[in-house]
């Protein structure tokens, strides 16, 4: 392949991280693309290579308007990366193949890697490890291959068109004695959840991706999520395998 295009939603990191594991293991220039940056146009030719990577919620694909439908591609092949905290990806790839076929693109792998949960660090933590590289450069390996014999589409599990689900309810709040109004928070909610000036949350439109409180630089932003980390423990804390499908 001449030049990846990666194309990455990464709210807190977790995602990013793993994009450039994979990345890294095929010789060839990375072009980073920030997905959530639904204004940029990009048409990519039968010749160009997309790797599109993001984190699951709630075993979907994250609920943003326009999400890497700003991409088209001409008979293109693309690899999908979904990130999850270690529960399961539910329907997220299947989702997301859908979209990017129905855009030009040629889907011919993915890739489920487990990251560190937004809400329980300690399911996933060092995730993306060694033992997971392992997998990923024998996946990587197996995509070139594919590519360079001319395969088709990979088979991937899930429901491309399920009904859509409530992102998981976790308030937050803000300090006013620490918050200076700086506006990063709105600026860089994907969601546009946030009204600048006043720095109030809108509930209906907030995806949970954590990213305020990742980006607030004054640590004025907080939430409580500790009955959902509890269950998250409780329920799926044995660490589940990185899944590949070519």
């Amino acid at each position: 392949m001449k030049q990846i295009t990666a194309a990455v939603f990464s709210p807190t990191g977790g995602t990013l991280r793993a994009a450039q594991m994979l990345c890294g293991l095929w010789d060839a220039p990375v072009r980073w693309l920030k997905a959530e940056d639904t204004e940029q146009k990009l048409a990519l030719a039968a010749d160009d290579f997309l790797v599109a990577a993001f984190p699951v919620y709630a075993g979907q694909i994250p609920a943003i308007e326009g999400l890497f439908e700003n991409y088209t591609g001409n008979g293109t092949p693309c690899v999908i990366l979904a990130a999850y905290g270690n529960r399961h990806y539910d329907d997220a790839i299947a989702q997301m193949k859908a979209r990017l076929e129905r855009r030009g693109f040629v889907c011919v792998g993915a890739a489920a890697c487990i990251t560190p949960h937004t809400f329980a660090p300690e399911l996933g933590a060092g995730r993306p490890d060694e033992k997971d590289k392992a997998v990923l450069a024998e996946f990587a390996a197996g995509v070139e291959k594919k590519i360079r014999e001319g395969g088709g589409s990979a088979e991937v599990p899930g429901n491309p068109e399920p009904a859509p689900k409530k992102a998981v309810p976790v308030p937050k709040t803000r300090d006013g004695a620490l918050c200076r109004i700086c506006n990063l928070c709105a600026q860089a909610c994907p969601a546009k959840a946030i009204v600048p000036g006043v720095i109030k949350f809108n509930p209906e439109r907030c995806i949970s991706c954590m990213r305020c409180v990742h980006m607030c630089p004054y640590g004025a932003i907080r939430f409580d999520s500790t009955a959902l980390t509890e269950r998250l423990k409780a329920n799926f804390s044995t660490p589940r395998p990185v899944e590949t499908f070519l």
